[in-house]
């Protein structure tokens, strides 16, 4: 495509083709642009759609195009949000992520059909191409059996954020990561190093900046424009040797290369032997691949959040009743499939903790069971704030702070509430309680505005317990979890502080060895908690390791009746003081 359009710049003059001053090329020949349409190619491009003045750029496909009826068929992904009536108030623009930044304008649409949370659109092929006029910059789509190892450093002292390369040019890149990591990637974030790790083991490094942040379709991972920083000599002749290496390695293995074709040292792995790895994770359950489904949309969520696009409110309504539907269907299940969410970073693994617990209880109490889906919309929410204050001054939420940062974390209540109003997120009263005063305390101690007993509802009790115990019992930068007895025992010495009612609830709900913790017996096996009893003792377990002997690794479901085999229950253990 890159072909097509240098020849329009340097055609014959025909006037299908202008360059203005700022570098821009417009081309107004329609069959010129068709040719262009038919070129375009998902691996090589990251296609967008933009609405009227919306300042949201919605992920594209282009399905067809066909010249004779001068009419195209685009795929809007992610588009629940997106009302098939603002389309008829408005023309589209298809743009195109290629370095060359094409532009698409006006398409009218002639009608538009709903499939899922996807939107197809049926138009009339545009009748101007916007372009930047440069030569050089082809974007080279790596094949998917070419891997290429891609850190991306924001922040000084902070580990990178690892993806990996999709395509390259001589002026940016395309990399790939998940959701979770793309909180601070915003369009216009200067990224200090890009570094590039090649099979050989060879290096390229460079400061790029973020120009776009797109979800890919149907995976729980979005793919990052980068453009690099201006380069000097030497990194502009690497470059340039990565990028013709990479375009003979591509057609070495699609077999077009010529006989005398070979493959490139800069593609060629050591021939290193990898070790067996040990199994450590959860095993995962149908209710673990439903819960990731949830993550996902809130992960959508929150970047319509940071980017200033209008929120998908529907994927927040339909992450409130997953989560209720599978609590109500196996509470016992979904309490371990909640345990099994360690990817995801904390915030999110928090909010999604309190959620549940809150569903549970307010499911169990008559005067509050009809408001718990409201309830579970705010919990999902009420921690976001904390991931849009990550910048060079709070660079992670998972290492340890310093008091400073300790204090500016405890604005992120004030934080996503400005934003949420900002995006005219149809705030209900309920919410509105939840969030603020989770946080609160009895004794005026809490934040954000530090109230006493007299101004919390019984609700905003209820949450600021479920919320203390959840966070005690995850990991943080400065210490470890406790176990849930040591958190229980932590609320119950400090009645002034917390409803010491909704603490004595919980407890009877969850009992000393909640649903997916880790237990130990006296024979030595260590096992996660898959079922309670009544009295909240463990009647289900997975079994895992024996401390005994260092390699006895198992994954093996038993139930009380063989318990005997495991020896007696003597407690919790801490998952992080075995590794697990």
């Amino acid at each position: 495509m890159e072909t097509v359009v240098s020849e329009s710049v340097t055609g014959n003059g025909s006037g299908s083709s202008a360059q203005s001053d700022t570098g821009h090329v417009q081309i107004v020949d329609q069959a010129h642009i068709a040719r262009v349409l038919v070129g375009l190619d998902d691996r090589r491009h990251a296609l967008t759609v933009a609405i009227g003045n919306q300042a949201t750029d919605y992920p594209a496909h282009l399905e067809a195009v066909s010249l004779e009826n001068e009419e195209l068929l685009l795929t809007i992904t992610d588009a629940g949000s997106l009302s098939p009536a603002t389309l008829d108030q408005h023309g589209i623009i298809l743009k195109a992520e290629n370095d060359q930044q094409l532009s698409f304008e006006r398409i009218e649409v002639h009608r538009s059909e709903r499939a899922g949370e996807a939107l197809k659109l049926w138009g009339a092929l545009p009748g101007r191409l916007t372009t930047a006029a440069r030569r050089g910059h082809t974007r080279i789509a790596l094949r998917r059996d070419m891997s290429v190892e891609a850190a991306l450093t924001l922040f000084e002292g902070q580990p990178p954020l690892a993806s990996t390369l999709r395509d390259i040019s001589g002026g940016g890149c395309l990399v790939q990561l998940p959701l979770a990591e793309c909180v601070p990637l915003i369009e216009g974030t200067l990224v200090p190093h890009v570094t590039l790790t090649f099979p050989n083991g060879e290096r390229f490094s460079i400061g790029a900046s973020v120009r776009h942040v797109t979800p890919v379709v149907d995976t729980h991972d979005a793919a990052v424009g980068l453009a690099f920083e201006p380069l000097d000599l030497g990194h502009q002749q690497q470059l340039m040797d990565i990028v013709s290496t990479t375009q003979r390695e591509i057609a070495w293995r699609s077999g077009e290369g010529s006989r005398l074709a070979s493959p490139s040292a800069l593609y060629t792995a050591p021939d290193t032997r990898k070790r067996p790895r040990r199994e450590k994770r959860r095993r995962s359950t149908p209710v673990v691949a439903l819960l990731k489904k949830i993550t996902r949309d809130l992960h959508l969520f929150l970047l319509a959040l940071q980017s200033g696009q209008p929120l998908p409110i529907e994927r927040l309504e339909r992450s409130a009743n997953r989560l209720i539907k599978l609590h109500g269907e196996d509470r016992q299940a979904f309490f371990y499939g909640l345990t099994c969410l360690t990817h995801e970073p904390g915030w999110l693994q928090h909010s999604l903790g309190v959620a549940g617990k809150l569903a549970d209880l307010m499911l169990a109490e008559p005067s509050f069971a009809a408001h718990t889906h409201r309830a579970v919309r705010a919990a999902l929410m009420h921690d976001m704030g904390k991931a849009l204050l990550i910048d060079e001054n709070l660079p992670s939420l998972e290492s340890e702070m310093s008091e400073p940062q300790r204090q500016r974390l405890q604005a992120h209540v004030t934080v996503l509430m400005s934003a949420l109003s900002k995006a005219n997120y149809p705030f209900e009263a309920l919410e509105r309680d939840i969030i603020g005063a989770i946080n609160e305390r009895l004794d005026g101690s809490g934040y954000p505005r530090g109230v006493e007993e007299q101004a919390l509802s019984p609700i905003a009790r209820m949450a600021a317990v479920i919320d203390v115990i959840d966070a005690m019992t995850r990991a943080r930068g400065d210490r470890p979890p406790l176990s849930a007895v040591q958190a229980y025992r932590y609320l119950y010495n400090r009645p002034a502080r917390f409803d010491q009612h909704w603490v004595t609830r919980y407890v009877q709900r969850h009992g000393f060895y909640p649903l997916g913790s880790l237990v130990e017996f006296s024979n030595g096996y260590l096992a996660w908690v898959l079922g309670v009893d009544e009295r909240g003792q463990p009647n289900r377990v997975r079994v895992i390791r024996n401390l005994r002997w260092d390699d006895a690794f198992y994954d093996d479901e038993v139930g009380r009746l063989d318990f005997e085999q495991l020896g007696r229950l003597t407690g919790a253990a801490l998952p992080h003081l075995h590794d697990l």
